[in-house]
């Protein structure tokens, strides 16, 4: 407070009054203070108006304005200048109340001498100071308390998005498992009655391909952002180019030719149609090339032709094979293999037919529920 100026108003109707006060403040050695002088309220509340005070010394006992509605008018219009009460009444339930309300102290003016004023207005000035500090500090902490509060009801409709979204995938992964399961179970079935006819190598072969077939497809999916549907151009292109080194058969000998238009198809029903396509493809690829029914020469060279149409919870899968072999039918092929694919649909709701003079193969798959 040392050499600081302090702008003091003085709401004060009686001059000795002020007079007095004014002699006591000039006693003061720490501090200078410059008086403004209102005798009324009202002249006072226009002095704040225009003017930034440090302090206001406020007589209750005012010409237009009497007892502690004097303090509650001057409070309301101004509640950030620190005011203390200079009464002629030492009323101690009146300085309680006011004091309680707002007041930085309350003075009774025959008791009042240099050094309490003076310490009066200093302690005032700096408890104001720190109750606005305190204030600010409490406004702050409420804006970080509601923007944590927005923050925590945003993670938390955040986290209930996740849980409900884990809690489809889970049950999207059980489905899975328990179709997956389901599966594996009427394949060791038909492997159990038709093992007798194949012998082991070609049979060790055709259990690897089955597994990888299905493998293939859940790799694809855990890669995709939908956890339940497969994009199934992809994984046919990944099936054949597989069966080709399985079979060890130069890519360059078989043109691929795929018509899926992108496709998407629930994960259950592509486990099935990849099941069925690993064992057509294998079919014809042993045919072709492992039992020596291919004969290479410039013109020689395999066509694979693919298409698949999805409608109404059916799905249609076209292959065309045009091979060196004289038919696509039933005719030639395994009846283990036959066995294996009529199990697999007749469990599944699906059918299949082979058309001899197109050599054309028709899948069709309704829609499968677990």
């Amino acid at each position: 407070m040392d050499d600081k100026l302090i702008k003091v108003l003085i709401i004060e109707d009686n001059p000795e009054d002020f007079r007095l006060i004014e002699e006591m403040l000039k006693e003061v050695n720490s501090a200078v203070f410059e008086l403004h002088h209102s005798k009324r309220l009202s002249d006072g509340l226009r002095c704040l108006v225009r003017n930034d005070f440090d302090i206001l010394l406020l007589d209750l006992s005012l010409p237009d304005s009497v007892g502690l509605d004097t303090f509650f008018s001057v409070y309301e219009q101004a509640p950030e200048i620190p005011i203390v009460i200079l009464s002629g009444f030492n009323d101690e339930e009146t300085a309680i109340k006011a004091v309680s309300e707002g007041a930085q102290d309350y003075l009774v003016k025959g008791q009042v001498n240099s050094p309490l004023l003076s310490r009066s207005i200093s302690y005032a000035i700096e408890r104001k100071l720190i109750e606005d500090e305190l204030i600010r500090h409490r406004y702050y902490l409420n804006e970080l308390v509601e923007k944590r509060t927005e923050e925590l009801e945003r993670a938390n409709k955040y986290l209930q998005e996740e849980i409900k979204e884990k809690e489809t995938l889970i049950d999207e992964i059980y489905r899975r498992i328990q179709f997956t399961l389901e599966l594996i179970s009427i394949i060791i079935t038909i492997d159990a009655s038709v093992i007798k006819e194949e012998d082991s190598a070609d049979f060790y072969i055709k259990s690897q391909t089955r597994i990888n077939a299905i493998m293939m497809l859940n790799e694809i999916l855990d890669q995709s952002e939908d956890f339940a549907m497969v994009n199934f151009n992809t994984y046919t292109a990944l099936l054949i180019n597989y069966l080709l080194d399985v079979y060890a058969v130069d890519k360059d000998l078989v043109k691929l030719n795929l018509d899926m238009g992108g496709v998407l198809i629930d994960i259950n029903t592509a486990i099935i149609l990849g099941l069925i396509l690993n064992e057509l493809i294998s079919d014809e690829l042993k045919y072709e090339f492992i039992e020596g029914n291919y004969f290479e020469s410039d013109q020689d060279k395999c066509e694979l032709n693919i298409s698949l149409k999805s409608y109404d919870g059916t799905v249609k899968l076209v292959m065309n094979y045009d091979g060196i072999g004289e038919d696509i039918n039933g005719s030639r092929k395994s009846k283990s293999m036959l066995k294996f694919i009529m199990t697999i649909l007749e469990h599944f709701n699906g059918s299949i037919e082979f058309i001899e003079d197109k050599k054309k193969i028709n899948l069709i798959l309704s829609e499968i529920k677990v």
